[in-house]
Parts: C-alpha cells; sequence; structure tokens
C-alpha cells in the first residue's frame, strides 16, 4: 500500500478494514501491505505484513474469514474491555482483534500471527516454492 490511506488493489471487505488495521497495527518507521494467498486446494487466507526499508516482510495478523471465525473460541475479557482479545483455535492461544463498537457483541477481525503460525507459513510456503521449479 502506498500512502497513509490507500487501498488500491484491495477488495472491499479488505478495503473496509484497512483504515482500522492500519492504525491499529501500524509499525513505525516500516511499510503496510495485505498479502493475499492460497493454502493448499481452495483455502484462501490474507495476512497483514509489516516491511522493513531493507525488505524483510515480516506477518503481523492473518484476517479472520468466515471459516475462520468458525473456528475461534473467545476466552472471558478479563483485559477491561479494549480491542483485543485472548482466544483459542483448537487447543492453541491466540490474540484476536475485534472490531465494531464495545456494546456489540465481538466480531473478530483478524488473528496476531504467533511463532507457530509464523514458522508454519514461512515453511508452507517455501515448499509452494519449491514445488514451481
Amino acid at each position: 500500500m502506498c500512502g497513509s490511506t490507500s487501498a488500491v488493489g484491495l477488495a472491499d471487505a479488505d478495503r473496509a478494514l484497512w483504515p482500522m488495521l492500519r492504525e491499529r497495527l501500524r509499525v513505525p518507521g516500516q511499510l503496510m501491505g495485505l498479502m493475499r494467498g492460497v493454502l493448499g486446494g481452495d483455502a484462501e487466507v490474507a495476512a497483514l505484513v509489516t516491511t522493513t526499508p531493507s525488505g524483510i516482510a515480516r506477518p503481523v495478523a492473518v484476517l479472520v474469514t468466515p471459516e475462520i471465525a468458525e473456528e475461534i473460541t473467545l476466552l472471558e475479557d478479563d483485559r477491561g474491555g479494549g480491542d483485543v482479545r485472548r482466544g483459542r483455535i483448537g487447543e492453541d492461544d491466540v490474540e484476536v482483534l475485534i472490531g465494531g463498537a464495545q456494546d456489540e457483541d465481538p466480531r473478530p477481525v483478524a488473528i496476531f500471527v504467533t511463532d507457530w503460525m509464523r514458522e508454519h507459513l514461512y515453511l508452507y510456503s517455501r515448499e509452494l516454492w519449491h514445488r514451481r521449479r
């Protein structure tokens, strides 16, 4: 993405989320971007990434699709009603960015990338890259 408000090339749903994601997940001095990809058959995933001036990209969060939302169990809010909630996906603990007003039902928007997710995304993308050759 270029500029502070650019949403060029994003789908309408992503475009609507971009201002909140940009403000909430911004890393000073780094570029931000939204990358879409397909994991296996037709499981599409979108990852928010930051990129250093030297070009190192780091995944920060994975956007919640309807399929991912079904897998999330939000835990009791013990942080005082902020926009980040603890949750679980299967046996794994995750932190979930919540969208919407405080008086609404919590709506998961993104899952912060954990070390386990980062490692497996790298392994999976490396495997896909080697299959292309």
